[in-house]
């Protein structure tokens, strides 16, 4: 069953909902290379994924929470399956992209993440990444009219260029970075608001390779060590930025710039390669 939670007092500053999933068992498989993958236990990340969208909705921000799937181990991590897209100045989506996840396995996670998403924005065009292509959602960062897409192990050129095309189609401007030494693009930057970036030297990298019109000298960066990459995917929604605990470093350059931060624990998501971001499918 599908539950609605939408608070009684919505954040008119946000203007987004959310689509999440709680993991199952089955994340004691999830595909990781971090070294404490074997220590996953679903049972806390089931307590962390309920405290970590309670603190969501207490922002304002409504939430979708669609029911676990108990043979799909990384089901949880609903940013990998759609994108959604408003018009460059800002509305509803207009836009609805499912991915097709470079891991085969996890296909399967698409068509109910999108049906969810549909339901939110009825209107909005529906558009397949189809083969040869592959894309991960984990790859794609918007900032303002900005479309940064990743190739990685997960999202291949020919993804990439078709996501480009559509968004370009749109209004946006799309950009193709490099990704060779992590997961996804959002692992290591991530957009705090459209002039403001949060990342490590190895996450900008990845942009300024893309050329300098990716991250111009108006758009600040918050730049933070390799050691706490993990405090360089921050969900910023709701006039708060949520952020995994264990990244001091990170969470000060926020509180310096002036965000609200809110800390969470999200240690079994970590140990499969995820993030704040990872686990929410943002519709505006």
């Amino acid at each position: 069953m599908v539950t609605e939670r939408v608070p009684s007092q919505v954040d008119d500053n946000s203007g987004v909902r959310l689509i999440m999933r709680p993991p199952s068992d089955a994340l004691r498989r999830a595909l990781s290379a971090h070294p404490e993958r074997d220590r996953i236990d679903p049972a806390r990340a089931r307590r962390e994924h309920a405290d970590y969208t309670a603190a969501i909705e207490a922002t304002g921000v409504p939430v979708t929470v669609l029911p676990a799937e108990p043979g799909q181990a990384d089901a949880c991590f609903t940013w990998d399956t759609v994108l959604a897209f408003a018009p460059v100045g800002g509305g509803r989506t207009v836009l609805l992209v499912a991915a097709r996840p470079g891991e085969a396995s996890r296909r399967l996670e698409v068509a109910s993440v999108l049906a969810c998403a549909r339901g939110i924005a009825p209107g909005a065009k529906v558009m397949e990444i189809a083969a040869p292509g592959t894309l991960d959602g984990g790859d794609v960062i918007v900032y303002g009219r900005r479309v940064a897409i990743g190739i990685s192990a997960r999202t291949n050129e020919a993804g990439a260029r078709q996501l480009a095309a559509a968004v370009q189609r749109i209004g946006y401007q799309a950009f193709l970075c490099p990704v060779d030494d992590r997961l996804h693009l959002a692992s290591a930057v991530t957009p705090i608001r459209a002039s403001r970036l949060i990342g490590t030297a190895s996450g900008f990298a990845s942009l300024d390779a893309a050329g300098p019109e990716v991250v111009p000298d108006d758009i600040e960066r918050l730049v933070i060590p390799e050691r706490e990459v993990a405090g360089a995917n921050v969900l910023a929604v709701g006039g708060r930025c949520f952020i995994a605990r264990g990244a001091p470093s990170a969470a000060q350059a926020l509180r310096n710039a002036g965000e609200s931060v809110v800390e969470v624990e999200l240690d079994e998501f970590l140990r499969a390669d995820g993030g704040p971001t990872c686990l929410v499918a943002p519709v505006p």
